[in-house]
């Protein structure tokens, strides 16, 4: 409903007024016409202002106010004056008046005045709105095309390592097979193949990210031996390890504290959320020290953490952690998208699951995902 104040100070015109208005419209008074800090509607919104040449003479700066801190909705007021005195009120009228009444006042030509006066009011709203939701949506499209900037450049750099080391070696193995031994042709083999996958492995979490923001990401349970698919993906890793400089090794280490049991949960994200969290400890673990990836079943919850030694992460970066392309500021030089995190938290909010985070800059971060299980009908 509608809120008009009377600001109105003949009496008879006022209680007039009330009547009429009332029927349609919650009509606010205020306490006094004389004193303006009594005045109610400085604690209370209206739609509409209807004053008397009184009124107005004595409160038109208190009016315009009024109307300057709604801009740019428009905040009519109606003037109600005999003829005889518009023009002392002209005046006034230029800064604070969107229209007026000639009394005595006749009922139909007031409803009409007062509906035009409030549809005025309201398409004003609406198209703050639309400017508001305007606005908005360009801050929204900015926000996405930097992403996409960003996201190239991220893109084009974290390639541009492995693509190089990859030419690279195959024109040695090009220029100079027949003069390395078998064993130095192997390790170069797999190193590059090493680095093909970690091409792979951004494609597929980009490509994974668009299919989350397009809702289009495929998520089917199946039934999984999870301590053999976490036996095999630490194998996996531990080869990946032995292809690095050992002089200052990481080592991975796999504990199960469950006995081998089925239980169903989506494969595919699984793995991309335990790969993305070995990595990251693994990436970010300080040299000669161990990674703990740990796997504990319970009747209802398959328990996953990953602890490391590593650099830690600062508590005023803890809250943005999750965000796509943040990265915490104490990384340095170490590459990285800031996608991993992300993909992470959303593969975990699939299945229903959780993910804390237990860190101490400096002195390593456990990383726990809790994920209900389905079991299998008997």
């Amino acid at each position: 409903m509608s809120q008009i104040l009377l600001l109105v100070e003949q009496k008879e015109n006022r209680r007039l007024l009330l009547e009429w208005l009332a029927v349609h419209y919650e009509v606010l008074l205020p306490k006094s016409t004389e004193n303006i800090n009594n005045y109610l509607p400085f604690n209370q919104s209206f739609d509409l202002g209807i004053v008397d040449g009184l009124a107005l003479k004595r409160h038109w700066q208190w009016i315009a106010a009024q109307k300057q801190a709604e801009r740019p909705v428009c905040l009519p007021f109606l003037l109600i004056t005999p003829r005889s005195d518009v023009g002392m009120a002209t005046r006034f009228i230029w800064q604070t008046i969107d229209d007026l009444i000639i009394a005595p006042i006749e009922k139909i030509e007031l409803q009409a005045r007062v509906e035009i006066l409030l549809r005025s009011r309201q398409l004003s709203l609406t198209l703050k709105l639309s400017h508001d939701q305007l606005d908005r949506a360009l801050q929204t499209a900015k926000e996405l095309n930097d992403m996409k900037t960003s996201l190239l450049y991220m893109i084009a750099h974290d390639v541009r390592n492995p693509l190089n080391f990859i030419i690279g070696t195959t024109q040695v193995l090009t220029q100079y097979k027949s003069k390395l031994t078998d064993e130095k042709t192997q390790e170069m083999l797999d190193k590059t193949q090493a680095a093909a996958k970690g091409i792979d492995q951004l494609l597929e979490d980009v490509l994974l990210l668009g299919k989350f923001e397009s809702g289009k990401i495929a998520f089917c349970l199946l039934p999984l031996d999870l301590a053999a698919f976490c036996n095999e993906l630490v194998a996996e890793f531990q080869s990946s390890l032995k292809l690095k400089p050992q002089t200052e090794p990481v080592t991975l280490i796999f504990v199960n504290n469950s006995p081998s049991r089925m239980a169903c949960l989506e494969p595919r994200l699984l793995r991309r959320i335990l790969s993305n969290l070995l990595s990251n400890a693994i990436k970010y673990s300080l040299p000669n020290s161990q990674v703990i990836f740990e796997l504990k079943l319970t009747e209802n919850e398959a328990i996953f953490s990953v602890q490391d030694a590593g650099i830690g992460i600062p508590a005023t970066d803890r809250e943005r952690l999750f965000d796509s392309f943040f990265r915490a500021k104490n990384v340095g030089q170490i590459p990285g998208t800031g996608l991993g995190l992300n993909i992470v938290k959303k593969c975990v909010d699939l299945h229903g699951g959780e993910i804390t985070l237990s860190s101490e800059e400096g002195a390593g971060s456990t990383f726990t995902v809790t994920l209900p299980i389905a079991h299998l009908a008997e």
